[in-house]
């Protein structure tokens, strides 16, 4: 989803310092906790499309590996197609935790949110750290419809209503 993410108000840490540092504690060896995989979200891969009063926005997903998905966001104008945003996006799956990434134009780092609550069709990332948004929510409505709620964690912010694309 082309999100605006926004540079935490600490100042930007590397993408690496900043994955070990929401994964420190992480157990070694130990059996991986539920949505601690990312198999536990295949269910996103694919394209998805969401219509705004303005925009039209699009999110793809592909399976990489079992430990990294790669996903990209793209919002158009539905007046004239020109592009408004994009981002790359990646799930990355780090010893017993997940992470959503996003790479954003206006950010000069990628931003890091850990996966913080899941359950069957609904998954939670978060950054404390960071201004806009800390909190994105995938909640899979059905097979075909794609709920992503983002927000400060505290105010409702806004929510994307993504319909299934065919293949192809």
């Amino acid at each position: 989803m082309a999100l605006t993410l926004r540079r935490p108000a600490a100042g930007p840490a590397g993408l690496g310092a900043l994955l070990l540092v929401l994964a420190h504690g992480a157990t070694q060896g130990a059996e991986p906790a539920p949505c601690a995989q990312l198999g536990d979200l295949s269910w996103l891969a694919g394209t998805w499309r969401a219509e705004t009063r303005d925009s039209l926005v699009t999110e793809t997903w592909t399976i990489v590996s079992d430990g990294t998905y790669e996903g990209s966001g793209v919002t158009r104008s539905r007046t004239d197609d020109s592009l408004r945003d994009s981002e790359d996006l990646r799930l990355l799956a780090m010893g017993d935790q997940v992470f959503y990434v996003a790479k954003v134009a206006h950010n000069e780092r990628p931003v890091a949110f850990r996966l913080t609550s899941c359950g069957d069709s609904r998954f939670v990332f978060e950054n404390a750290a960071h201004d806009f948004p800390r909190r994105i929510e995938y909640r899979r409505a059905d097979a075909a419809r794609l709920e992503v709620h983002v927000s400060d964690g505290e105010r409702p912010g806004f929510r994307l209503d993504f319909r299934r694309q065919p293949d192809g």
